[in-house]
């Protein structure tokens, strides 16, 4: 895995990073971050957008957090975010451990996983944030800093909040209620820091385009291909310099469906509102259902890995968010690599019939294979999340 990581930050344009990189120059450069100003003539490199919009869709603080990282040349910050993410992955396993150890099991599970590796060739941040969020599961119980965890990590991407009913459910509602206050406190620092324009602009603008349009959007907004062609580099598309570079845009076997959205599977060429916040409400429904369901076996009331089974019904929601999020893409299943050991663990319990673990793992392995067509990513994580979902009802029973 190490070496594979190696190979996309050296070689890779990694798209996603680039967005990142991108937002944080132009905001050392004082200029807006959801604009597309390599095409508007500024001295800002281009991002990969084909839009007058830029491809960097993540709220006004999360700019200026990755402003220090825009200030390393590009190769250089590659390889650092590039490592740190590595280093995430890692940390992640020791969180979903019990004691003091790594799971191995999961290491192992993310090493066949191709969204983990279609994560690290786009660059993108989920890894990052990953030890936050189950970070704010292992400290449930103190909910003060469960809430500032998790509020730290929906700063960055938002969609994760949508676990928030699955938490208020499960009887967490402290942890529930202090991450409102922390990302409360957040949105207060992201108008000191960012200032409210950017912060108007990103809640009036952005996001409605993001929950329609994805980083896309209607022809009206794109830019002309002459436009384009001062920004690629090479004839065909297929490269792009950067800081004196060349780097290939996508590598093989990554030019694959990436988007995992069933709002993008319900209404592809015409999204609409209803069509983009139905699969949510639907899976928001679900996780409160479930919650309340596993609710009712609390630890010390239940068997002794209730534990487990909550944890994973926190992994089918934070899924579930990826899926019905309109700008929901495969490199974020990487949030599914702890089922792997849960169900394992819940299996050994033998609180389940043993062809529901087995269910699981059919469907994670849907989720671990390159997409075949347009529109499997989503129905495959959706069935995964569903899964899940009924182990973990299952695996709290007494």
């Amino acid at each position: 895995m190490g070496a594979c990581a190696l190979v996309f930050a050296l070689t890779s344009f990694q798209q996603d990073f680039a967005a990142y990189w991108v937002a944080g120059a132009a905001r050392r450069a004082g200029l807006d971050p959801y604009v597309n100003n390599a095409a508007a003539g500024a001295q800002v490199p281009w991002d990969g957008s084909g839009f007058r919009h830029s491809r960097f869709l993540y709220p006004p603080l999360a700019a200026d957090l990755l402003r220090p990282l825009a200030a390393l040349p590009y190769r250089a910050a590659k390889l650092l975010f590039t490592a740190a993410a590595l280093a995430a992955w890692i940390a992640a396993a020791a969180l979903v451990a019990r004691g003091r150890r790594v799971s191995a099991v999961m290491l192992g599970a993310g090493a066949l996983f191709f969204p983990l590796y279609f994560h690290l060739e786009r660059g993108q941040i989920d890894l990052l944030l990953l030890p936050l969020v189950l970070g704010a599961w292992r400290s449930k119980h103190r909910p003060a800093l469960a809430g500032a965890l998790l509020a730290l990590a929906g700063t960055i991407k938002p969609a994760l909040l949508g676990a928030l009913p699955a938490i208020a459910a499960l009887g967490h509602r402290r942890w529930a209620a202090w991450t409102v206050g922390a990302a409360a406190a957040a949105l207060l620092a992201m108008v000191v820091v960012s200032g409210p324009a950017l912060v108007r602009e990103y809640a009036g603008v952005v996001l409605p385009r993001a929950a329609l349009y994805g980083e896309g959007g209607t022809d009206a907004m794109a830019l002309h291909e002459r436009d384009l062609e001062g920004l690629y580099d090479g004839g065909d598309g297929d490269t792009q310099a950067m800081d004196g570079r060349s780097y290939r845009y996508v590598l093989w076997p990554f030019d694959r469906p990436a988007a995992a959205s069933l709002p993008r599977v319900l209404a592809p060429e015409s999204p609409a509102w209803p069509t983009s916040l139905l699969p949510y409400l639907l899976a928001a429904g679900a996780m409160i259902w479930a919650g309340r369901r596993l609710a009712r076996r609390r630890d010390g009331d239940g068997p002794a890995d209730n534990d487990d089974a909550q944890l994973m019904l926190f992994v089918a929601a934070l899924v579930a968010c990826v899926v019905t999020s309109p700008t929901g893409w495969v490199m974020g299943f990487v949030w599914a690599l702890p089922i792997v050991p849960l169900v394992l663990r819940i299996r050994g319990t033998g609180t389940v019939p043993p062809w529901w673990p087995r269910a699981v793992v059919a469907a994670w392995l849907t989720c671990a294979l390159p997409a075949p067509f347009a529109g499997w990513p989503a129905m495959a994580g959706a069935t995964l999340a569903v899964a899940a979902g009924a182990v973990a009802i299952g695996g709290a029973r007494a």
